[in-house]
């Protein structure tokens, strides 16, 4: 992951003080007190969107997945926050659905999300088939405020990296979008496919540099995706453009056998 800290002015600090946070509608929302000028709210937004908040015109106020206010209290201790990029966008729901299509839901098994994001994978699942977040889910996620907003939507969710974690395979079905850079795919992919017991399915968003790249690790992941009898299906070009990249992705399917 790339990180990047990024260091708040005093008169910013003095605005986000006053910044009063309220739970509304399964969210949270954060109003500013008073009018302020065009810079010092340009860069006031910048502190606010950092924390997770979006301006909303209808509610006139930024509002918050999770509860913003444990992040606010160490920017303004500090003065600064850290800025985590790790290639995580939210997967579209047509995207959820071609996912569902060709691994439906085991009506009697475990889920699992890698890198749950803020749980749009899941939240379509229990959208449509109405199931219980806390009964059949399980995430991992690393960064703590999106950790945070899954805990808040009744998820069970372990913060911290995916990579690093060796449970007894045990769910029945995946469902991912890893993270791209330097190839971290690949190895989200095959770690996740130790998760799933005998008899289970893996569907996972992959960039399409694996299924061309010429390099040892992307040639190797091909053939080891070939020996467990793994598929690929293209996805049609700005699948993702919703959630703000055009890159190419297509999804992976496994099926893990009986043996």
């Amino acid at each position: 992951m790339l990180t990047k800290t990024l260091r708040f002015d005093d008169d910013v600090l003095d605005v986000l003080k006053g910044l009063r946070v309220e739970r509304e509608n399964g969210g949270y929302i954060g109003y500013l007190e008073g009018q302020l000028d065009r810079d010092l709210y340009v860069r006031t937004n910048k502190a606010l969107e950092v924390l997770g908040g979006k301006w909303n015109r209808k509610a006139k106020g930024h509002t918050f997945a999770a509860d913003p206010r444990d992040a606010l209290a160490d920017m303004l201790d500090s003065g600064e926050a850290t800025v985590v990029k790790d290639g995580w966008f939210p997967t579209p729901r047509a995207v959820v659905e071609r996912m569902l299509d060709l691994v439906p839901v085991d009506p009697g098994g475990m889920i699992l999300e890698p890198s749950a994001g803020e749980g749009h994978i899941c939240d379509v699942l229990c959208m449509d088939y109405g199931l219980d977040p806390a009964e059949w889910f399980f995430c991992f996620e690393q960064d703590r405020r999106r950790a945070r907003v899954l805990a808040e939507k009744g998820y069970r969710v372990e913060c911290g990296d995916f990579l690093s974690y060796f449970p007894p395979p045990h769910f029945s079905r995946i469902y991912m979008n890893p993270p791209f850079e330097a190839g971290q795919d690949i190895d989200h992919v095959r770690h996740a496919y130790d998760f799933l017991k005998p008899g289970g399915a893996l569907v996972a968003v992959m960039s399409e540099g694996p299924f061309f790249r010429g390099d040892k690790r992307a040639t190797a992941f091909r053939e080891w995706l070939a020996e467990v009898g793994g598929q690929s299906h293209p996805l049609p070009p700005d699948s993702f453009k919703e959630s703000g990249t055009g890159v190419n992705t297509r999804l992976v399917v496994i099926h893990r056998g009986e043996g």
